[in-house]
Order: structure tokens, then sequence, then C-alpha cells
């Protein structure tokens, strides 16, 4: 596909110069097709047509799975990434003494959950960043768990997976991913970096809507958890409502405790297909290739990058010449101008993607430019 085909696939191009992916996506056409399809569906014809929602759900883990070179039956569906993390964090049998590692560059989700265990004896302990040798110098024979973000969520620090998965497997700690930053954007392979659990809702990168997303349980570690919310479509019924077996169903789905999103996950099935349509290394190359033209085109007129340089993620954090106006001013006045951002710890943060265009870019270093000189 061509840089404009991709641009008609995002109605918001029209629209909008929309660089806060990071934050969420836009709907692609077909994850919007795809979700009203499901909508009127259910409209016309109520419950009708029910076999066909719960193939969609088969469809949805295999095209996860293959996303991250996962088996589908490894793959549960789930409301968002911090239900995730919550249900690794409250999972694992932890002893009193247990230690688990996670990092300063963690958003929310992958901070209060391991934070809260400190109440059970657990010891939240923090790397100062995603060096595999800072991560390494806090593990101990107490570590149980080692959890990091793919990508950090601000400044767009990429985490080695491979190294750090070797690492946890050598010491015999098992190795948490939160991906909501990479998924859609950057390669994932569970299998190559021995990740052992992994969380990524699809709304950021993958375009997609909220409240689908994507639990990995590696098949080998899936009995070590132990599964916190129960209902009727994770036990055995036997096709029975009343007094039935409290066993779980084999497989991730044992992890899904009830009803699930229906039109969620038909719209994330869809942004998911698109990603693998197109190919996940030309939507990682594309992307990249925008991001490196806004950062240089940032460094031209003064403004400082976060991380340095080779940029590794499309997320492009940094801070203007001009201290005396606020983030939070850039911010505003951009988004006054159609171009959306964020702003993010100090940092006004950029996140394009691959239907981005160098076209945009220079146009949101025009308008900093008047923005930095404007008194």
């Amino acid at each position: 596909m061509s840089s404009t085909v991709f641009r008609d696939l995002f109605p918001v191009t029209r629209n909008l110069i929309y660089f806060n992916h990071a934050a969420l996506g836009p709907l692609s056409v077909r994850a919007a097709e795809a979700m009203e399809q499901f909508v009127r569906d259910q409209r016309d014809y109520g419950a009708l047509h029910w076999k066909k929602w719960y193939a969609e759900d088969d469809r949805f883990r295999e095209s996860a799975a293959r996303l991250i070179n996962a088996d589908a039956d490894e793959i549960a569906i789930l409301k968002n990434t911090s239900e995730g993390l919550s249900f690794i964090a409250q999972g694992v049998r932890w002893n009193e003494g247990d230690n688990v590692v996670t990092t300063a560059l963690e958003f929310t989700s992958n901070w209060t959950p391991w934070k809260r265990l400190e109440a059970r004896g657990v010891e939240c302990r923090v790397a100062a960043s995603f060096d595999v040798h800072d991560i390494e110098q806090v593990i101990d024979g107490r570590t149980r768990v080692v959890t990091i973000s793919a990508v950090a969520f601000h400044n767009g620090a990429v985490a080695d997976l491979v190294a750090i998965g070797d690492l946890c497997a050598r010491r015999n700690v098992r190795f948490c991913v939160d991906a909501i930053q990479a998924l859609g954007v950057l390669p994932i392979d569970v299998r190559a970096a021995k990740i052992d659990f992994l969380a990524a809702d699809g709304h950021k990168w993958t375009c997609g809507p909220e409240s689908a997303a994507i639990f990995y349980v590696a098949r080998a570690h899936r009995e070590e958890l132990d599964v916190i919310e129960t209902g009727w479509t994770n036990v055995e019924r036997q096709g029975r409502f009343i007094n039935t077996s409290v066993d779980l169903v084999p497989g991730a789905k044992r992890f899904e405790a009830g009803s699930l999103n229906t039109a969620g996950i038909y719209g994330m099935r869809a942004a998911m297909d698109l990603v693998h349509e197109i190919g996940i290394d030309v939507i990682h190359e594309h992307a990249l290739r925008v991001a490196n033209a806004l950062a240089d085109g940032l460094e031209s007129i003064g403004w400082q990058l976060a991380w340095p340089r080779p940029v590794r993620s499309p997320i492009v954090g940094a801070t203007p010449p001009n201290v005396e106006k606020s983030i939070r001013w850039y911010h505003g006045k951009l988004e006054e101008k159609g171009i959306i951002t964020a702003p993010r710890e100090g940092l006004v943060r950029f996140s394009p993607h691959y239907y981005n265009d160098e076209e945009e870019v220079q146009r949101v270093i025009d308008v900093l430019r008047e923005l930095s000189s404007s008194s």
C-alpha cells in the first residue's frame, strides 16, 4: 500500500494533524465499519446471531496471537491493560519477603498493582531505567517477577525485550510486559523475548476501540496464576446454568469471567487484521521515518529531545527553547491549530503514526517556530 492509501484508511487526516497515538488512536475505516456492522446486527436482530459473535471472539484471539507470535489458547480478551496487569499482580502466589522489579519509566498501570503488594509483604523494587544492567542490579533470589513497559509512555524509550527476557530466564524470574505503547507499531515476539505475561489494549497504536485488550499468559506458566474473577463463561458448565462445576476452562479463556465487549472485539479484530495486511515491519518503518523527520525538525528550531537519537519508537517527547511558555501553553496553542499532541511529564509528547507524512511534520514545525517567536 502507498502512503496515500494509508491516509485514506484514516478519515481523521481530513480534520486534524493527529500526533497523539500514544494516548488514543483514531479508528481506521476498517475498525469503524466492523463495529457498525455488529451494532446494526444487534439493533435489528437482537441475539439471533450469537453464534457468529462467539466465532468473532475466536478470530480475535487468532489475530492477536499472530501479532505477538503466540498461540490462540494463550490469549484472553480483557477490558484493558490495567486489568491484565492487576490479574498478574494479584494472581501470583506470593510469599512474604518476595519482591517484584519494575522501572522508573512506568505509567501508573504498571506501577500501582505492584506497589499495592507491599501491604502483603512483597517489596516493589524500582530499576532506574530499561537498561538490562540496571534491572539486573535489583534482582535477587527473592525476585519473582520483572515487569516493564515495551516503550516508555512519555519519552519513547524502547526496552530491549530480548535481553531482559534472557536475563529473567537465567534468573528464573517471570517476565511481564505492558505492551500498550508497542502493539500495532513495533514488532513483538513473545517467544523470542521469553515473555511470560503480556497485557495491551488496542486503542493506541493498533487504532482499535477501547476495552478490547489482549492478555497473554504463556501456556507453561498458566497454572502459576490464580484466577481472581469467575463467572459463567470461564468455568466448565457443560451447558448448565444452575449448580454448575467450578472447574476452570482450559486455556487463557479462564481469565474471561463474563460477557465480553462484542462491539469492541469486532473493531479490534479488524484493526489487528489491518496490521497483518499492511505488515508490522512496514508500519514500523513508516512510523519511525515520520518520527525521525519530526525529531530533526524539532532540533532545527531549538527544541530539546527527551531521549537521545536515534529515535527507536514514534513517541517523541521534547521541551521548547522558550522556557517562559509552559508545556500546556504549547499543547493548547497546537490544538487551536488542529495539531493534536499531549502534555506528559514536563514534555510536549508527539506521537505520529505510519499514515502521517512529512508534509504534516513540516506544518507542525512551522507552527512551533511561530509560537516560539511570538510574544
